[in-house]
This record gives structure tokens, C-alpha cells and sequence, in this order.
């Protein structure tokens, strides 16, 4: 008897235990018609944009933007159909900019696939990249609100000066750890921010309320993209889909590296420089080495951790309820992904 109690109690736990699936499934049916639109808004006529649309499509991803935009309209009360929209005009925007970084990048791969720019060629690509985010504004008409356009014209500008920043960053190993958040905070966490704020904007929150959720979308987006440069290092390159230090290899050292070339050995910046230069493996084993040796990784991490714990409290003036545990559990989900 007592142990089918403690089996009991164990399954009871487990039920409890916030995964990316209970999630996925508080807002299952909207991320369904989410990716219908999203597949539909890319048919197009001309040939040749219909043809990389359907590989857009088929690539997938986590749609982790649109999640959030969905969960944040949930947990303001919105009743209406202009979050659906959003959401698909977010994840536009999100995979022109990851478009236009392949291209920036040289990239081979995307998520495991030959990317874009390497099938089509980088001309073409970059159109299809532009074609994407004129069509992301021309959806965003339908919301009707000459608010939400601003947010996103502001938005995008905001990314599109971060790519521009990184262009100017790359092979530079003297930046400075606000330098690098700055970045970190216009290419990613803005647009994190942005999920948030559209949906409270659809939704009539009140001002402050928008400030907070603006604030938790973009502290979350700093904690996401600070544990992606460490999976960088730690993370599995099978599982990944892409090899060991590749942000360093493409020239962009991010802030574990700045650490550690701030405070480690003097062979660090050397090490550092070959693996930019060369894709050197054993100068990238021994700076992966380093890393942990020195703290860098360690406090790389507890600076993401920082953020999510921020990004949790900018919630304390929302209620309970399944959206509101979903969106608090976020930040730990994030702090520990492995891809």
C-alpha cells in the first residue's frame, strides 16, 4: 500500500513539472493556426519565392516568439484574433533576420539543414529575406492599431542596428561586457520584448503593466541568447547542429570569452585568435579548457541567471492561473536547455 502511495506521489510531482510540452499545450490550437498562417503567407505566385518558402517552412523551429506572444495574450485575458496574426508577424520577422545573418555569416547550416543562402545563393536569399519582412508589416495592417506598427517598425530599425553593430564587432576580442549586452540586447532581447508588449497592447493593459511586460520579455531574451553563447562551448555539436565555439570561429566573441580575456592567462587572446583565424580545434579544446578553469563559463551563467530571475519578478503584478506559471517558468526552462 504505501508503495503505491509513494508512486502516487511521485507521478503527482512529475505532473507538476513545467516542460516546454505543458507549454506548448496551453496554447496548442493558436500555435496550429499560428503555423497555418505562417505556411499560407508564404504561397506566393512567383515561383522562386513560393520554392524557398516551402524550405523556410519545412525547416521548422521552435517558435519560441510566437509562444510567448500567445502565453503573454493569455495571461492579459485577450479575447480577440489579432494575437494570432502577431504571433505569425513575429516569427516572420524572426526568420528574415535569421535569413539575413546566414548571409552575413557565410553560414553552411541552419538548424541542421543546408541554409538558404548556400541552396540559393546569397542575392536571391537576401530578397527572400527582405520579402519577408515587407510581408511581416503588410499582416501586421490587419491588427489596426497604428501602435503596434510603431512597436514593430521601432523593433526592427533596433535589430537591424544590432546587425549592423556586429558587422563592425567581428574579430574585435576588446569589447566590453556592456558593449556586448548592448548588442545582445538590440539583436535578440528586443524582439523578446516586443512578444510581450504587442500582446498587452492588443489586450489594453495599462501602461505600467505594458512596462513589465515589455521588461520580462526582454530580460528573458537576454538570459535566452546569454545561455545560447554558452551552449556554444558546452553544448553538443550533434545536438546543436553546428560545430564547437562557432560564434568564435565566425569572428564574435561573446561575453564567457570576454571574461576570459580579461581576467585568465595571457595565451587566452592567442588561443582566441587562432581558432578565429584558423578554426583551430586544439586551440578551441584549450580555450574551452580555460573557460572552465577560470570561472568564465560559471559567471557567464550567473549573469543569465540574473536576468531571468529579473525577467520573473517584472510579473509580480500579474495574477495566477495556468499563462501566468508558464511565463514565470520560463526563465529556469531556459537556464537549462542543452540546444
Amino acid at each position: 500500500m504505501s508503495e503505491s502511495i509513494g508512486s502516487i506521489r511521485e507521478q503527482a510531482a512529475a505532473d507538476t513539472v513545467l516542460t516546454p510540452d505543458k507549454i506548448a499545450g496551453l496554447i496548442a490550437d493558436d500555435l496550429v493556426r499560428v503555423e497555418r498562417m505562417f505556411r499560407e503567407h508564404l504561397a506566393s505566385p512567383v515561383k522562386i519565392v513560393e520554392e524557398i518558402g516551402d524550405f523556410v517552412a519545412a525547416s521548422g523551429g521552435k517558435r519560441v516568439r510566437p509562444t510567448l506572444h500567445l502565453l503573454t495574450a493569455q495571461l492579459c485575458g485577450y479575447r480577440g484574433e489579432h494575437h494570432i496574426r502577431l504571433a505569425t508577424v513575429l516569427e516572420f520577422i524572426h526568420t528574415a533576420t535569421l535569413i539575413h545573418d546566414d548571409i552575413i555569416d557565410g553560414a553552411r547550416t541552419r538548424r541542421g539543414r543546408t541554409s538558404a543562402n548556400r541552396r540559393w545563393g546569397n542575392s536571391t536569399t537576401v530578397l527572400f529575406g527582405d520579402y519577408l519582412f515587407a510581408k511581416a508589416m503588410e499582416m501586421a495592417l490587419g491588427a489596426g492599431s497604428l501602435e503596434v506598427m510603431e512597436r514593430l517598425a521601432e523593433v526592427t530599425l533596433r535589430m537591424t542596428e544590432g546587425e549592423m553593430l556586429q558587422t563592425r564587432y567581428v574579430g574585435r576580442l576588446d569589447l566590453t561586457e556592456d558593449e556586448y549586452l548592448d548588442l545582445v540586447e538590440r539583436k535578440t532581447a528586443a524582439l523578446f520584448g516586443c512578444c510581450c508588449e504587442l500582446a498587452g497592447l492588443v489586450a489594453d493593459v495599462d501602461e505600467r503593466r505594458l512596462g513589465s511586460l515589455r521588461g520580462f520579455g526582454t530580460d528573458l531574451g537576454m538570459a535566452f541568447q546569454l545561455v545560447d553563447d554558452l551552449l556554444d562551448f558546452t553544448g553538443d555539436a550533434a545536438t546543436m547542429g553546428k560545430p564547437a565555439a562557432s560564434d568564435l570561429r565566425e569572428g564574435k566573441a561573446t561575453l564567457a570569452v570576454l571574461d576570459l580575456l580579461g581576467s585568465g592567462p595571457v595565451d587566452a587572446a592567442e588561443l582566441a585568435r587562432f581558432a578565429i583565424e584558423d578554426g583551430d580545434p586544439e586551440a578551441i579544446a584549450r580555450l574551452t579548457d580555460l573557460l572552465h578553469e577560470h570561472g568564465s563559463i560559471e559567471r557567464a551563467r550567473h549573469r543569465a541567471r540574473r536576468f531571468a530571475e529579473s525577467a520573473v519578478r517584472q510579473l509580480d503584478g500579474f495574477g495566477g492561473g495556468p499563462a501566468y506559471e508558464a511565463l514565470a517558468g520560463m526563465p529556469e526552462l531556459i537556464l537549462s536547455r542543452d540546444r
